[in-house]
């Protein structure tokens, strides 16, 4: 075993586990990474005392592997339940994910805002909500979850209007999904009513690593570190009579006996021209959103006090406020805070060409508009320091049935390409756990068919 070659391609969440997970088993791979250092959409920053998230920013509940590999890595995890504020019609109101009867009686205020107390938003409400508890099982974001059950040819938007959500609680519903995804309408709604029922089920519960995601990146970098070769994309996954043989990158064919392919699902098939018709078809349902975040340094909290974020789900130009360091103050030196401006989709596609300071200097307008009564947010030339990250693919979205249709890739290439595995936040519930659990089961089988063939 240790004389044969494993190939992996690609050097993001699914890629590093994977890595990770066959030097457990005595098999040091080779990991090749296009940019110059391994991470992807889950790499952080150290800038002046200040731990920066680039992409990726909390887990929730049910985020099985990503906790085990934080434990096994020594990554104490922080707990929150976070309160948020939400302008609506003309007004902020505040929530929180306490279900109780007392928080629901606080927040009346809110309900009204959000469209939960007319009659007809109280029918609609209790719909969704006695779904999702009737599925409970198939909600999940676990590395077991079995969301892609329940997942068919219908999108979120057509599943509201099935359900005959009213148009305020549409926003409501709509309103965190858009501010990180962008519309969410046209994806699937299995996916959609997990990201609603994980808030739901777990009383809003998320957990992060105490300096953020970036952490776990750089930890199963370190932990994988001679076995990465960054700044080397790769070109070509070469397959000969249903058995992949090489992988070409600039100037070089490495051979190999196997292959995990963890690159996001749309540039599979750009290294694959000989995949499967069938794979290739369920690939094609793989879409991912455009993302655009702003990270400012302050020297001050920027949100009224308690608050750990700020919506804007009837404004498109507004973007996600978050001050992460009210939920990690180890992100930032003691009396200082950190304030992320997130934006998806559509008004992220507009920002990305822009320079950095007018990226920031729109994002920041936009939330000045509308600021939250007793906050603080910065003008234009404040901050200690700033920094823009552009994601053209940042969270994978999926069309209806995408779900469904990548579980049954696993099958189609063990009939015709059995040493070429795939990996990627695709191939599970699309998330942080999805693409590190996807890594994971890539490596053990792959593991299993070395020593097979060793034996």
């Amino acid at each position: 075993m240790g004389t044969r070659r494993v190939v992996i391609v690609g050097g993001g969440f699914a890629g590093l586990s994977a890595a990770y997970t066959l030097m457990k088993r005595g098999i040091t791979p080779l990991l090749l990474e296009a940019e110059e250092r391994a991470g992807g959409r889950g790499r952080g920053e150290r800038v002046d005392g200040f731990s920066l998230d680039m992409g990726a920013f909390v887990f929730t509940s049910t985020y099985d592997t990503a906790f085990r590999l934080c434990e096994e890595l020594g990554l104490p995890l922080v707990g929150s339940t976070m309160k948020f504020g939400h302008h609506r019609g003309g007004r902020w109101v505040t929530t929180t994910p306490d279900q109780s009867l007392r928080s629901f009686v606080r927040h009346l205020p809110a309900a009204a805002a959000m469209g939960f107390l007319s009659p007809s938003g109280m029918r609609s409400a209790f719909r969704v909500m006695r779904e999702i508890r009737r599925q409970s099982a198939y909600l999940s974001f676990a590395s077991d979850s079995r969301l892609a059950e329940i997942d068919d040819e219908e999108s979120f938007g057509d599943y509201l209007k099935r359900l005959g959500v009213t148009e305020k609680l549409e926003v409501t519903l709509n309103g965190p999904l858009k501010m990180i995804l962008g519309d969410a309408a046209p994806a699937g709604q299995a996916l959609m009513r997990a990201y609603i029922g994980e808030t739901m089920l777990s009383g809003g519960r998320v957990y992060m690593p105490e300096r953020g995601i970036g952490s776990l990146s750089e930890a199963l970098a370190a932990a994988c570190s001679h076995a990465v070769r960054a700044s080397t994309p790769v070109r070509k996954i070469v397959v000969a009579e249903g058995t992949v043989t090489g992988v070409v990158v600039d100037g070089e064919t490495i051979e190999t006996d196997a292959v995990i392919c963890a690159v996001p699902g749309t540039k599979v098939p750009d290294l694959l021209p000989d995949l499967p018709p069938a794979t290739r078809r369920a690939l094609g349902t793989v879409s991912y959103s455009t993302g655009c975040r702003v990270v400012i340094g302050l020297d001050h909290s920027p949100l009224p006090p308690g608050w750990h974020g700020a919506l804007y789900p009837e404004d498109d130009d507004a973007p996600l406020l978050l001050d992460r360091s009210a939920f990690l103050p180890a992100c930032a030196p003691p009396g200082k805070s950190i304030l992320d401006l997130l934006i998806g989709r559509d008004r992220a596609k507009e920002l990305i060409p822009l320079d950095d300071d007018e990226i920031k200097r729109q994002l920041l307008g936009a939330a000045r508009r509308k600021a939250p009564p007793g906050s603080a947010l910065p003008g234009d030339d404040e901050g200690l320091f700033f920094r823009v990250y552009r994601w053209e693919e940042a969270l994978c979205m999926g069309t209806p049935g995408m779900l469904a249709a990548a579980a049954n890739i696993p099958g189609q290439l063990a009939g015709s390409i059995d040493n070429l595995f795939l990996a990627g936040d695709y191939m599970r519930v699309p998330s942080v756990n999805g693409a590190l659990s996807s890594g994971v089961s890539a490596a053990t089988e792959v593991a299993d068919l070395l020593v097979s063939r060793a034996s």
